[in-house]
């Protein structure tokens, strides 16, 4: 591969949606994307990429590019990914996931462990004008809240929220350092806040976990009956409970074999995959595979 990389950066927001689950899902069905291709081509990356090269050298090369010229959203949940939940904690008792309803917010990042950890992201290219609105949210919600930001974001941010929120900088070396710690919230959640954002799966099971049994009332009828009866349970146990049922979402082998399998640059990507276990074995077959098609398309 040549060094220094120079690409307009017009191409660089659609260069990062090459992370997207609809590109991987594509490459996944057809050994190509018609995206791919493209936006390789039209932004002249193509000129860095030997011929023979496999598909998993190419998302490579384009995250180091993408984390140096262009931090996006993207950037930040792989950094996340890598350092806090990969680098920290061990995949057979945490999970993550990404764009999480809370209210009326999606999440950037939740991490499950032992508790509850929020992670909003506030990018060099975001603006802080739905900061508030977003913590007050997940304080119903989390045990601990943090921000994740720029260098240039920092004073911002730490004249914006309270005390009690974390902060944390994605340093130039795209490393995470802390500059100030999150304090524990549990006591403070919501219980209906909660009972919102679970499956109906979820929420019952939390029921019968802490009253035996559910009311036998219609379907229609259900949702209300069963929330009213969560809102009952006190915050730490529905905080608590909330935790253990969310793990289960990552409770699958073939997720952590993907996991395990791709680069650095994929990591986050595969926490969060959408693939079933027959497809997670053909994606990472793809990913180690030459990728001819982009060559082809080439007059």
């Amino acid at each position: 591969m040549k060094h220094n990389i120079q690409i307009d950066s017009k191409f660089n927001p659609h260069l990062a949606r090459i992370f997207s689950q609809k590109i991987m899902t594509d490459l996944m069905q057809y050994g190509e994307s018609g995206y791919l291709n493209e936006i390789l081509t039209n932004s002249g990356f193509i000129k860095y990429l030997k011929t023979d090269i496999e598909l998993i050298d190419i998302f490579n090369i384009v995250y180091k590019y993408l984390s140096k010229a262009y931090r996006n959203e993207y950037i930040y949940k792989n950094v996340i990914a890598n350092k806090i939940l990969l680098g920290r904690h061990s995949l057979n008792s945490s999970f993550m996931l990404t764009e999480f309803r809370v209210a009326d917010c999606k999440a950037d990042v939740v991490i499950l462990n032992g508790t509850s950890n929020v992670y909003e992201i506030k990018t060099e290219l975001d603006s802080l004008d739905r900061l508030e609105k977003q913590i007050e949210a997940y304080q119903k919600f989390f045990d601990m809240v943090h921000v994740v930001t720029s260098p240039n974001q920092i004073k911002k941010i730490e004249n914006s929220v309270k005390s009690n929120i974390g902060i944390l900088e994605l340093t130039s070396r795209n490393t995470i350092k802390t500059i100030r710690e999150a304090e524990s919230g549990k006591k403070n959640i919501c219980p209906a806040t909660i009972f919102d954002s679970l499956r109906k799966s979820e929420y019952i099971s939390i029921i019968k976990d802490n009253f035996g049994s559910v009311p036998e009332v219609p379907n229609t009828q259900i949702y209300k009956e069963c929330r009213e009866i969560f809102e009952t349970l006190s915050p730490e146990v529905v905080h608590n409970s909330m935790v253990t049922h969310l793990k289960r979402r990552g409770n699958s082998n073939s997720l952590k074999k993907l996991i395990e399998s791709v680069p650095y640059s994929l990591k986050a990507f595969a926490l969060n995959s959408c693939f079933k276990k027959k497809e997670v074995t053909s994606f990472i077959n793809i990913l180690n595979s030459r990728y001819t098609h982009l060559y082809s398309n080439v007059a």
